[in-house]
């Protein structure tokens, strides 16, 4: 059977499409993720032995990457999505495509950048259109020290129908590095609106305040059947920018 697109505890950079989500897992599958969710180590056992007795089925050797990644052990799932990827029984290019973003990322969190940045490569190959990509993308650029990179890979990714708190937060912080404090300020406002209390966007609010930009945040409960589907936060956010001119 066919893995899951994303896992409950897979690291991802964005959930998959609607259609994908409504699709149930498979039941060994879904037990081997409940049994890393409950307890990372027994879990991450479990999930070895099903990988043996499964004659390393593309489902166990997912289960036990997003295992090593709970347990402590980056470089180990970044390993096996890296391998899991490349084989053509994981799925379809777009799947595929998915777990090479996977491994990107959990090549980032090992600090294999460049490994990371393979990863994409290989992800744009099989599924070029694929929007989501640009947002491991931009992380990736980050971690390098690309700023102008990771905002057109954040550009990129929200032109495709992707965005998030996180991205917003990701391309303000590349601006507030070039010193574009206003755009910057404008990425905090999206991810608060997204997010009311998305804490990187908090702390990025703060660095601009320093740098002379307010973000002005009033928060009331708002009513469920109003409340932003991305967010659990029960508030909306009114915010406002206002320059201030710094004293010599």
């Amino acid at each position: 059977a066919m893995i899951a697109q994303t896992a409950p505890e897979a690291p991802t950079s964005a959930p998959p499409p609607r259609d994908e989500r409504a699709r149930p897992l498979d039941p060994e599958y879904q037990a081997c993720i409940d049994a890393v969710r409950e307890d990372a180590k027994s879990g991450r056992e479990a999930a070895m032995k099903w990988q043996a007795e499964s004659n390393n089925s593309p489902a166990a050797e997912h289960c036990l990457a997003v295992a090593d990644l709970a347990a402590g052990y980056p470089l180990a799932g970044a390993m096996h999505l890296q391998k899991l990827a490349q084989r053509a029984d994981a799925g379809e290019p777009l799947v595929r495509a998915r777990i090479y973003a996977e491994a990107a990322e959990a090549w980032l969190k090992a600090g294999q950048n460049g490994l990371a940045s393979k990863a994409v490569e290989d992800a744009f190959k099989l599924a070029p259109d694929a929007g989501e990509l640009y947002l491991i993308k931009a992380q990736i650029e980050f971690a390098e020290g690309r700023m102008q990179a990771t905002i057109d890979a954040v550009t990129a990714a929200q032109e495709r129908g992707f965005e998030s708190a996180e991205s917003h937060v990701l391309r303000g912080r590349a601006l507030h590095a070039l010193t574009r404090n206003r755009e910057a300020a404008e990425d905090v406002v999206a991810a608060l609106k997204l997010d009311p209390l998305n804490v990187d966007a908090l702390v990025l609010r703060g660095d601009l305040h320093q740098a002379g930009v307010d973000i002005k945040a009033r928060y009331k409960r708002a009513p469920a059947q109003s409340r932003p589907t991305v967010s659990p936060i029960p508030y909306n956010a009114t915010v406002n920018l206002r320059e201030r001119t710094r004293s010599a």
